[in-house]
């Protein structure tokens, strides 16, 4: 029996292909077999011309010769890597590898604790205490009208409300097709550095006036809005916005985002664990409800 089995989107690999190599060193893989493999990728995901994909890294991953293949483009986002499994031939690609030696629910709970270790570094607005049971990261954008409306769920949503269930981590997203995103995004990041309370009554009053703010004039009723959240000192803030000094909290969000699969907006995770688009407070309240069951059980363990 072999140790790894390759699934997904294309399925054929025989044990004839598996075993052929074992034991062997693994051949370099070369440049003209990397062009074939992104011109395949190209014609199959129909990836825009613009994109430039190209193979970024390729890496052995068992000593059937079995390989991680990265894929790197240019997208809306800005680079972005797609990661794709080869058979040793270079014949089958897969979106992932199965190890049937393994337990699916051990990895998992690993590959979730490891995605909220990475949610979780550097300094970020939140609310809610750190030892709540449930952490809800949202990656967000000003301009977005489905953010918007993910909002408004979350400020009617009870387990939210209830102050000790969720701890609530927002994240910067802006994206490139929005006119004033980027904007509001670094405003937000440079109230954040004010204090959480500062953060979250300018988040609120840039969705609540999102409809208003005109791409020709976004800085100043930005500047306008914030002038209306208590505590803020506009003389710090006006400081941080000419000096860039919140740029680097926006990029790093996004690319944390995009490192951790995040195209679309609003993105939630909950503990680490990436939720499908949430379309109304029946669903907001039957996910954060699920992964609150699931941790209170992995604490009973």
């Amino acid at each position: 029996m072999t140790r790894a089995l390759i699934t997904g989107v294309e399925i054929g690999l025989g044990t004839q292909l598996l075993g052929a190599t074992h034991g062997a060193a693994c051949r370099d893989v070369s440049s003209e077999e990397k062009s074939r493999l992104a011109a395949y990728v190209v014609k199959k995901y129909q990836a825009p011309e613009q994109a430039k994909l190209r193979v970024e890294e390729v890496q052995p991953i068992d000593d059937l010769c079995n390989r991680k293949l990265v894929f790197a483009g240019d997208g809306a986002l800005g680079s972005f890597r797609l990661t794709l499994y080869a058979s040793p031939d270079l014949r089958f690609l897969s979106r992932e590898l199965f190890d049937t030696y393994t337990d699916p629910e051990r990895e998992r709970r690993e590959a979730a604790q490891k995605a909220m270790g990475e949610l979780l570094e550097g300094e970020y607005a939140a609310r809610g205490p750190a030892s709540a049971p449930v952490t809800m990261v949202v990656f967000s954008d000003f301009e977005c009208p489905y953010c918007k409306k993910l909002k408004e769920l979350i400020d009617a949503e009870p387990l939210l409300k209830s102050g000790d269930k969720v701890r609530l981590v927002f994240r910067h997203m802006p994206m490139s097709q929005h006119r004033w995103a980027q904007q509001a995004a670094e405003a937000a990041a440079c109230a954040e550095f004010q204090g959480a309370e500062v953060f979250w009554a300018f988040h609120n009053l840039v969705f609540d006036n999102q409809g208003s703010i005109k791409p020709a004039d976004a800085s100043g009723q930005i500047s306008a809005l914030a002038e209306g959240v208590p505590g803020l000192d506009m003389r710090s803030f006006r400081a941080c916005l000419k000096q860039d000094m919140s740029l680097g909290v926006v990029v790093r969000d996004r690319e944390m985002g995009r490192r951790l699969g995040v195209v679309a907006t609003p993105a939630v995770f909950l503990n680490g664990i990436q939720v499908p688009a949430i379309r109304n407070s029946r669903e907001l309240h039957e996910y954060i409800y699920g992964a609150l069951k699931e941790s209170l059980r992995g604490a009973a363990q």
